[in-house]
């Protein structure tokens, strides 16, 4: 699979949990298994590609985070944003 493929699809599944009208207990829990299953897929793409798609999807998070009202969609999107940055560090 493609980075911009994976980029797609991980960017759709953390907005489709951050635009739930009501969190669940363990959305954090949800988010880093996502943020855990796309470190294993971006395990098989290039270095710089993968770097380049944390970054990415970290950008795009952040950006959306401060221009959200929604304080829950907030709160996902952030965590979102400081999951890729912790996960590529021990990467």
């Amino acid at each position: 699979m493609h980075s911009h493929e994976m980029f797609g699809r991980y960017r759709q599944r953390v907005e489709e949990l951050a635009n739930r009208s009501v969190l669940s207990d363990d959305w954090f829990g949800e988010l880093q298994a996502l943020i855990l299953q796309l470190d294993l897929e971006s395990s098989e793409l290039e270095d710089f590609s993968s770097r380049f798609l944390y970054e990415e999807l970290g950008e795009q998070f952040e950006q959306e985070a401060y221009l959200t009202e929604e304080n829950h969609r907030r709160r996902v999107l952030l965590a979102a944003t400081k999951l890729l940055e912790l996960q590529r560090s021990v990467s």
